[in-house]
């Protein structure tokens, strides 16, 4: 239970830091993979990017596998590096974890990496050539990241109406049918 708070206590604090940034930020570009609408922002701060994707509906991404990675890198990030949605479970700690729940499958670090120079690269951001690297939230080492927003998209009740409206058309085809 108090690793639950202390997360919850972290995440806090993130979003209490990058509250004033926030209004800052705007959505650069949009794209779709995989059942998914993918934002870019125009952040160059992970915990502000990462408030900004909470409060519109969704996370920093989750790069769950090489082909998702090729997405990013392939629609953005082969001129941009990207903050995702990885971070350290706590300041300096060995371990990360994605910001939107999602197990820890896959990895893509560069050489060397993660290596937590300074004592203080929390945040996970991606190279132009694809690779990850652990850096400061804010740095502008490799020049400015932009975030990307990650929001599983889920159908409007309209949607589920025209689904339900259909099958009961069907249905009564098939009753019709039957009686005959």
């Amino acid at each position: 239970m108090s690793k639950f708070f202390a997360k919850a206590a972290f995440c806090a604090m993130a979003l209490v830091a990058a509250t004033t940034s926030q209004a800052a930020i705007s959505v650069l570009d949009t794209a779709t993979y995989g059942g998914k609408t993918y934002n870019l922002l125009s952040s160059d701060n992970w915990t502000a990017s990462e408030a900004f994707a909470v409060a519109n509906g969704g996370h920093l991404v989750a790069v769950n596998d090489a082909a998702e990675n090729n997405f990013l890198i392939s629609t953005w990030g082969n001129t941009k590096t990207l903050w995702i949605g990885l971070q350290r479970t706590a300041p300096g700690a060995a371990t990360f974890a994605w910001s939107n729940g999602d197990a820890l499958t896959y990895t893509n670090w560069a050489g060397g990496e993660p290596n937590n120079v300074g004592g203080n690269e929390d945040y996970v951001h991606t190279y132009s050539h694809g690779q990850w690297n652990d850096l400061a939230n804010v740095s502008s080492y490799a020049g400015p990241q932009y975030g990307v927003m990650e929001v599983t998209a889920v159908p409007e009740p309209e949607t589920y109406a025209m689904l339900l409206a259909g099958l009961g058309m069907l249905g009564m085809i098939a009753r019709r049918r039957k009686s005959k």
